[in-house]
């Protein structure tokens, strides 16, 4: 629909109809006082031609005198006419309405003023008739299609051509505008709505299990028999609150991404300190298992100095969580391999590892929320499900990308694609 700062159409044809109306009916009027005062005027030539007439023909000799009389603009003898006119009913203050000559035409006049007034006033308020009328319909339309915006019923919008203009195109352009609006606004908030809901049951879920083996510990402590057994449960207790505690923490890391409380600070930063930050944070968990750890640089170019723009903290996370999971799911005594390439645009980072690998049914869904997957070691191995979810989130929020290559029982590559600054 165009956008015109214009009244409707309507409008403006009413006030052209009106004022059409108005023009021609002073015009009509203006021809008919002409015709009136012309005609009078034919009128009194005709009587002055008759007395002349009836005058010279009984006395010739006074045509001079009547010449003398018409070109007198001083009117010498106009006391003397009155006299004489007086006898015959023609006065000086005599009435036009009385005057023979122009009471006809005075009557013929102001009956077709008559007419041609109430036809005007008649089409001038069918005019204002329709003009409001329509308006009403307007006025009842847009009332209509706020009390549908009101209702969450945005229908209307689907038939945009076909909805007539309310007051005027723009003003219809607009409303339509606002419609859309309020309908995204509308369905974004429904999407929170739901989002929020399968947050909170996702969490619930999440802290259960740890709550009641919480609970339960707690409750075989203190029937505990000897004080062997106590000290064995309180040590159960105390893993179980590290899990809540690791649990809630990567919980309230989800939240606050997602509703934008983290705010990602990207700074300039080495490669190598990231990875470094991230090593160190999993070396602990790779002692049990005598896991390595190797950085390898395929092209020689010493690409893990490379200048990035990202944010430390959060990108050391995110890297951390697959070391985490690589370091996890890989058996005992084997290599965790992080491969540097680096292209025109970004720099890519493989973390490679030889664990049980991920099923391709699996592939797409591992990067899910609360996604965990079903292979026996994943089950029997603690886990929230949250760390690959946070994961994807953080580096796509810095114009990073995240994929998998798997293949179960001989490992997994997770493929990191970070942007190189346009100024390095």
């Amino acid at each position: 629909m165009k956008t015109t700062l214009k009244t409707s159409a309507f409008a403006w044809k009413s006030c052209a109809l009106i004022s059409g109306i108005s023009v021609l009916f002073i015009l009509i009027c203006g021809s008919l006082s002409f015709s009136v005062l012309r005609a009078q005027y034919t009128l009194e030539l005709k009587q002055y031609g008759n007395i002349a007439g009836a005058v010279l023909s009984e006395y010739p000799d006074a045509e001079q005198t009547l010449l003398d009389a018409l070109q007198d603009s001083h009117y010498s003898h106009l006391d003397e006419g009155f006299s004489i006119l007086e006898k015959y009913g023609y006065q000086e203050n005599l009435l036009v309405t009385d005057a023979p000559f122009y009471h006809s035409a005075l009557v013929s006049f102001f009956s077709l003023l008559a007419i041609f007034l109430a036809a005007y006033l008649i089409l001038t308020g069918l005019v204002f008739f329709t003009f409001f009328k329509n308006r009403q319909k307007q006025e009842s339309r847009l009332h209509e299609t706020l009390e549908c915006f009101l209702a969450d019923n945005y229908s209307m919008l689907a038939k945009e051509a076909a909805f007539k203009p309310v007051f005027s195109e723009s003003f219809t352009d607009t409303l339509f505008k606002l419609g859309h609006k309020l309908k995204t606004k509308t369905q974004t908030l429904a999407e929170e709505r739901d989002h929020t809901k399968t947050l909170v049951t996702d969490i619930s879920h999440q802290l259960k299990t740890p709550v009641s083996a919480l609970k339960n510990c707690l409750t075989m402590c203190m029937e505990a028999d000897s004080e062997t057994e106590r000290t064995d449960f309180l040590e159960r207790c105390n893993g179980q609150m590290s899990r809540l505690e690791n649990l809630v923490t990567e919980l309230v890391n989800v939240s606050r991404l997602e509703t934008s409380m983290i705010t990602l600070t990207q700074e300039k930063v080495l490669l190598s300190d990231v990875l470094t930050d991230a090593v160190t944070a999993v070396y602990e968990k790779t002692l049990p298992k005598n896991i390595t750890i190797e950085l390898l640089d395929p092209d020689g170019e010493n690409d893990s100095h490379t200048l990035l723009f990202l944010d430390r903290h959060w990108t050391t996370e995110a890297i951390a969580n697959l070391l985490d999971n690589a370091v996890k799911y890989s058996p005992a005594d084997s290599t965790v391999t992080l491969r540097l390439h680096r292209f025109y645009s970004h720099i890519s980072l493989e973390i490679e590892d030889e664990g049980i690998g991920i099923s391709k049914e699996e592939v797409n869904r591992i990067f899910k929320r609360f996604y965990r997957g079903n292979h026996p070691t994943v089950k029997q191995t603690e886990g929230s499900g949250v760390g690959l979810y946070l994961a994807r989130r953080i580096l796509e929020e810095q114009g990073g990308t995240i994929s998998v290559k798997s293949t179960v029982s001989r490992g997994s590559i997770f493929i990191i694609h970070l942007p190189l600054p346009e100024s390095v």
